[in-house]
């Protein structure tokens, strides 16, 4: 008795297992003989995937909050709004935030991460799954004023995050690209990233003369913006050039151009709405050498590290100056 109901166990699992592919109703006999109708598999139902707002405390917005209920089931707290239909135009929400003079900040748009890249919103994105979309307030000072990837040739920079290198010999343009990866610095700028991030570039070569410029998105917006900046409250844009041990004296290499650099803070740079620009003229910048850099904001953004690495003088290609 026992073997026998396990075969017809087995059996009608099969059965039911191949009905589940169909959608068709089955019916089974029992082991007394008696037929009986088992009820077809219900398709299981997913719920439409939904958009919702997060102005961020401080912030807010016009409209329906979601319930204690809707929040606790989204594991979620604070105001959170449904957004409109795919298409339409998101709301502008308001602040109380002000900045130390006592100038209110400014809306920045609604953003979220896209494939780990910061992506800002204008109208209710179509969407697979749900989505949050957050409030970027800012202080004046620290909003963009121009499209700041420079062009060359007639083109746009592609990259989200790159070098810019002007050469001293031949007076043209390169554009070494900038990648992110994370920190253990705690209190390094997020960037939008959720955790510390950090940029950095593969290996790449100075000559005496050289000039560079950074520019990093995600840090003062969504698109690549001349850093540092000010930001965070701060007056001034401050870079500090970071050493460590033989190979990675960074204030050796570097040297700030037309007077915008004192010690540790950007004067005339930001005032001329220019990008600080440093050139390859340091006491240690006597040949052409290659390096790789390593770039942390803090501050917003107010304060940049930058450290520089000499591979040559590393891997003993090359004399240290």
């Amino acid at each position: 008795m026992k073997r026998s109901m396990k075969i017809f166990a087995l059996a009608l699992s099969l059965t039911l297992a191949a009905g589940m592919t169909t959608g068709i109703a089955l019916t089974a006999s029992a082991a007394d003989g008696e037929k009986r109708d088992v009820p077809a598999p219900i398709a299981e139902t997913k719920a439409e995937a939904q958009v919702y707002l997060v102005p961020g405390e401080g912030n807010s917005l016009e409209g329906t909050k979601l319930t204690a209920g809707e929040l606790s089931a989204l594991h979620l707290e604070g105001d959170v709004y449904k957004a409109g239909a795919v298409g339409s135009q998101l709301p502008t929400p308001t602040t109380t935030k002000k900045d130390k003079s006592n100038n209110p900040f400014t809306f920045n748009g609604w953003w979220t991460i896209v494939d780990a890249t910061v992506t800002y919103y204008t109208t209710v994105p179509a969407v697979e799954e749900d989505t949050y979309l957050y409030a970027d307030f800012r202080a004046a000072l620290s909003q963009h004023r121009d499209p700041v990837a420079p062009s060359a040739s007639g083109g746009q920079v592609s990259y989200a995050n790159y070098m810019k290198v002007t050469r001293a010999e031949t007076d043209t343009i390169e554009y070494i690209p900038l990648y992110v990866s994370g920190s253990d610095v705690p209190n390094a700028v997020q960037a939008g990233y959720g955790k510390p991030v950090q940029w950095y570039n593969e290996w790449f070569t100075l000559a005496p003369g050289d000039l560079i410029s950074f520019y990093v998105s995600g840090v003062y917006g969504s698109q690549p913006v001349a850093a540092p900046r000010v930001a965070g409250g701060m007056n001034q844009c401050q870079l500090t050039m970071e050493s460590s041990g033989q190979y990675g004296m960074t204030a050796m290499y570097l040297q700030p151009v037309n007077g915008d650099y004192g010690t540790t803070t950007f004067f005339d740079a930001y005032s001329k709405n220019e990008a600080p620009v440093m050139s390859y003229t340091g006491s240690y910048a006597k040949r052409e050498h290659t390096f790789r850099c390593y770039i942390k904001f803090y501050n917003e953004g107010g304060t940049m590290t930058l450290y520089m690495e000499n591979m040559d003088a590393k891997l003993g290609l090359g004399e240290m100056i």
